[in-house]
């Protein structure tokens, strides 16, 4: 699958881009929120092993391409993402909902501007409950 801005990522990154990296990273944008074992599950059909996936999640994360989050009960969830994310996240059953619009490009370039930061991106997580949980005790 080939994903626009994806190949700048990772070479903006410094990271190497693998098949398997590729794999990991798809994978957590089709089901962001989900955990490492539910996306190894879903990637060994693939013959991506479960070692492989903890190293592709931990690699993809330190350079930026995936963000982990709280999700209810503790569980650490992850999404994948290019520049920025911004999640709704459902505190009672963690279902997660990514939001596609932005309106904090012009405070993010003022920020760069008054801090002199390059700013690579930015993480938004909005946590609350969804329509399904609103409407049961």
């Amino acid at each position: 699958m080939e994903v626009p801005g994806l190949e700048r990522r990772f070479r903006e990154r410094g990271l190497r881009r693998t098949p398997q990296r590729v794999a990991v990273w798809s994978d957590f944008a089709d089901h962001p929120g989900s955990t490492i074992r539910e996306a190894a599950a879903r990637l060994q059909r693939a013959g991506i092993g479960q070692a492989t996936v903890y190293r592709a999640v931990r690699a993809l994360e330190e350079a930026g391409l995936i963000v982990r989050f709280a999700a209810p009960h503790e569980e650490v969830r992850f999404a994948a993402v290019l520049d920025h994310a911004h999640l709704l996240v459902c505190e009672r059953c963690g279902h997660v909902e990514p939001l596609q619009e932005c309106g904090l490009r012009a405070y993010e370039a003022e920020l760069a501007r008054r801090s002199r930061f390059r700013v690579r991106g930015h993480t938004l997580i909005v946590y609350g409950l969804c329509p399904e949980c609103q409407e049961s005790p």
